[in-house]
């Protein structure tokens, strides 16, 4: 992405987003300061969140999604609903004309994303995946690394996160696999966007194993997967959430600050507390109107830990870029958190629309990420590996 100033931007894009939840936190908070980057619109069931969007950010709301679409003021739709409901939402947002980003997983089947890439591409309008920590500046300086040659050929990427995602408050649908609502639809997009940025996007074949290891929690919450991209290199994933161990003990130095066995002890301590029905109200605590504070980020956002080799060397984060190890010794590179993964793709949209800027994860990106995650639960249960026939290649 561009690194101008906002204040050189004199164009704005204005955003209409649906469904203000928990997400919406986040871009809420860092969209600060953007002044480009316009939020014109809402559609919420809540009519608590749709009046905090009205005193926050001055746009129309809407409890129906259609009057939305229909508005003269947006120009670009972004579906931030439960999985379920985003293909039904892409495509009459195609259908009135609009842009569209949709929140990462695009769906949770290969047909559904079809059916949103072909509304997009017969109504000539621009569809984009969102909210992947793969619009860091941190992951996206690795790419450009590894371009440059410095590394050496690429041959292999490890990334590994552990936390307690499980035991966070979730809602009825989020515990449900059928319904999209496991570890690998909702965090496994961003891990293997993460790994497809890195190599160059051609992923060939997947190997995997996924777990459901406690019961009361009956969807997956664990897997380790192995990558084959069609040029040789390897990749390894690994996810764990049942919050013993936590990925922050060795990576507080990035700035996500302490969390480790105290706050893993927390999660599963205070979930065993409450109902199943207080879990419902616990999760609408954390959705956008609550009054919860969300601070804006201000410093670089990493996911787990991610380790990048090649023939002549390696990358790993550091607390303000990354270092690189090499034939000649270690060094460090410095990356300006200009951007993050809540506002990146509209970031990218204004860059598409008024800078004749590439799209970065395009519908298609999003498929290909989407036929990857499908795989790895397809390889669990048949404990085998998967052939894959959908992949797209990078645009960075």
């Amino acid at each position: 992405m561009t690194q101008r100033g906002v204040a050189e931007r004199s164009k704005t894009v204005r955003f209409g987003v649906v469904g203000l939840g928990v997400a919406f936190n986040f871009l809420a908070r860092n969209i600060q300061g953007r002044p480009h980057l316009v939020l014109a619109g809402a559609c919420d069931l809540r009519q608590a969140a749709l009046d905090a969007f009205a005193a926050q950010f001055g746009g129309e709301t809407h409890r129906n999604f259609e009057d939305l679409c229909k508005s003269p003021s947006i120009d670009v739709i972004y579906v931030m609903t439960p999985n379920s409901l985003h293909r039904e939402q892409v495509t009459m947002a195609a259908a009135h004309g609009k842009h569209v980003i949709v929140d990462k997983p695009m769906a949770t089947s290969l047909e559904d994303c079809e059916a949103m890439n072909a509304a997009a591409e017969r109504n000539g309008v621009i569809l984009m995946c969102g909210h992947s920590h793969s619009y860091g500046p941190a992951v996206r300086k690795m790419r450009e690394v590894v371009r440059s040659g410095e590394i050496g050929p690429l041959r292999m990427v490890n990334t590994w996160h552990f936390n307690d995602w499980i035991y966070r408050p979730r809602a009825g649908w989020e515990l449900a696999p059928d319904g999209g609502g496991n570890l690998i639809f909702n965090q496994g997009a961003h891990q293997v966007d993460i790994i497809r940025v890195i190599g160059g996007g051609m992923v060939r074949s997947v190997r995997a194993m996924t777990g459901v290891w406690d019961l009361a929690r009956p969807t997956e919450g664990a897997y380790s997967a192995f990558l084959d991209f069609e040029d040789g290199c390897t990749a390894t994933l690994v996810y764990n959430s049942y919050a013993h161990f936590d990925t922050a003990e060795l990576t507080e130095w990035i700035g996500e600050g302490p969390r480790g066995p105290e706050r893993n002890a927390g999660a599963r301590q205070r979930l065993a507390q409450i109902s199943v029905d207080g879990e419902e109200q616990s999760k609408e605590t954390w959705r956008y109107g609550s009054g919860r504070d969300v601070p804006a980020s201000r410093t670089l956002t990493h996911f787990g830990l991610t380790v990048v080799s090649g023939e002549a060397g390696d990358i790993r984060q550091s607390p303000t870029g990354l270092y690189i190890y090499g034939n000649d010794g270690k060094r460090e590179i410095a990356v300006e958190p200009a951007t993050n993964q809540s506002n990146g793709a509209l970031e990218n949209m204004y860059e598409v629309l008024h800078e004749s800027g590439k799209v970065l994860r395009s519908g298609r990106w999003g498929q290909a990420t989407t036929e990857v995650l499908l795989a790895i639960m397809q390889s669990a249960k048949e404990r085998r590996e998967i052939r894959l026939h959908h992949q797209v290649a990078g645009t960075e």
